[in-house]
């Protein structure tokens, strides 16, 4: 790494982060062509970050959703404000979402939760944490006895039979509009699987790394190890991964 990083060190600027995003009361909306929501927040939040990021990992380079970037040998990805259309509709699922990767493969990812003031994260090889507590993906190893989360693509229709079929045989199936915050609860056992089609690196760059320093699997709907580019990704324990596999395999 080109200097030691100490993840407490962005634990403070990540929460004051958070508490502009909770506390701001007016900004613009518009829509991004095929992409949903933007608001001048993400646009805020995100030209903050870069440079700290930059800064605190001195010869990195930063890919963020709202204005790009490019990428290096140590690159941080960020998603300022995911769960941009819940944010301007009020609902409070919203979270910021950094990860560290080194050549595509990740060393550090945080997701801030503003609204419940969580902030989880894991190192590579270190294990996943929020707070003090050390993270560990659910138990559960039966598709009856899961809480499953997903979201939809832009076109969802061939998703909604298989969200249908899925409903009947678990505990049920949440969609909330926050994958970082979705894979966050895979990897605290809070809920037993997420998956969506169409993400982007952003989206999953922290998200999968929490997942699997808690002991979870990230694959793509094809039951590959994904990565950054995958586009399409199933979290969940390695017990229930099959099952929930074989199930999405016509998204696949």
């Amino acid at each position: 790494m080109p200097t030691p990083l100490h993840v407490t060190d962005l634990f403070g600027f990540v929460a004051q982060m958070g508490q502009r995003l909770i506390e701001t009361r007016a900004f613009g909306v518009r829509e991004k062509p095929g992409a949903g929501l933007v608001t001048d927040l993400d646009l805020e939040l995100e030209r903050a970050f870069r440079p700290y990021l930059l800064e605190l990992v001195p010869g990195s380079t930063l890919m963020g959703e709202e204005e790009g970037g490019t990428r290096g040998e140590w690159t941080w990805w960020l998603d300022p404000l995911d769960g941009t259309t819940n944010f301007v509709h009020g609902w409070p699922r919203s979270a910021i979402s950094l990860a560290l990767y080194r050549d595509g493969e990740a060393h550090l990812g945080m997701v801030h939760d503003p609204y419940l003031k969580e902030t989880f994260w894991a190192q590579k090889g270190e294990g996943s944490w929020c707070g003090p507590q050390r993270l560990q993906v659910s138990r559960c190893s039966q598709l009856k006895d899961a809480l499953l989360t997903t979201g939809f693509a832009a076109e969802p229709a061939a998703q909604w039979e298989i969200c249908r079929q899925l409903q009947r045989q678990s505990h049920g199936v949440r969609v909330s509009g926050c994958a970082a915050l979705d894979l966050a609860y895979v990897a605290c056992g809070r809920v037993d699987a997420f998956w969506e089609v169409d993400l982007q690196p952003w989206d999953v760059a922290a998200g999968i790394l929490l997942v699997r320093e808690a002991g979870g699997v990230v694959s793509n709907l094809g039951g590959h190890g994904a990565g950054l580019t995958s586009g399409n990704y199933l979290a969940t324990s390695a017990a229930l991964h099959p099952e929930l596999l074989a199930a999405l395999h016509p998204l696949a």
